[in-house]
């Protein structure tokens, strides 16, 4: 082999080798963020399963999120985020802004708790909106969220278990002004989820089933 493509040769493997030591670093970061930030913000335990991105398009996937109950609650998580493709521009992940061209979940999975205190996701939306402690700021383009299910569990009076679901959820330009911290991107993210969650445990009479099991506890 001539000393050139020797040059040409060792300067692939290089770079190669750097391509894959930076797409496992960005992996690692984002998991990480999503972990930390995600915790803090609802007060509870996150866990990611997996994350891959790749560098040369950002395109990606994220395995696995689970986001435990609330103390007063059950063991059980709270919501399963086990599949969600996304699609970055991979030039913003080394900028203060971080765009995100489209986020799509698909299956979401959320099991509603209502005892006598509250719900379990009720309790998880009263965290959101905190203070934000990021430094970057996140643009998200088009979010869609589809074909999500639903567990609705109360132990009050007769124990009741019943499904629901919901068909989709989308929204388009998240943080678009360039200024919404990664809390604020995130909320924004969950909230919808969280809410549609409610308003079928309200469909089902579940809240209602409580408030009359308070009333009668205090009128007794």
């Amino acid at each position: 082999m001539k000393p050139v493509f020797q040059v040409l040769f060792g300067l692939i493997i290089t770079a190669t080798i750097g391509a894959v030591i930076l797409s496992l670093s960005v992996d690692s970061m984002v998991k990480s963020n999503i972990e930390s930030t995600t915790s803090e913000m609802l007060d509870t335990s996150v866990e990611v399963e997996d994350v891959t991105i790749s560098i040369l398009n950002g395109k990606g996937s994220i395995k696995g999120i689970t986001i435990h109950n609330p103390e007063g609650f059950s063991e059980n998580p709270a919501v399963k985020l086990q599949q969600i493709t996304l699609e970055i521009d991979p030039y913003s992940l080394f900028s203060e802004t971080v765009r995100v061209k489209e986020i799509r979940i698909e299956n979401p999975e959320l099991y509603f708790e209502q005892k006598v205190i509250g719900s379990n996701l009720n309790a998880l939306s009263d965290e959101l909106g905190g203070d934000s402690s990021s430094d970057t700021n996140v643009i998200v383009d088009h979010l869609l969220i589809e074909d999500g299910r639903l567990t609705l569990t109360t132990d009050i009076g007769e124990e009741k278990s019943v499904q629901g679901a919901f068909s989709k959820i989308e929204i388009e330009g998240i943080g678009k002004e360039g200024n919404d911290t990664m809390e604020q991107v995130v909320e924004q993210i969950l909230k919808p989820i969280l809410e549609e969650a409610t308003k079928e445990a309200i469909k089902q009479g579940l809240m209602d089933e409580a408030k009359d099991t308070v009333k009668e506890l205090l009128d007794g």
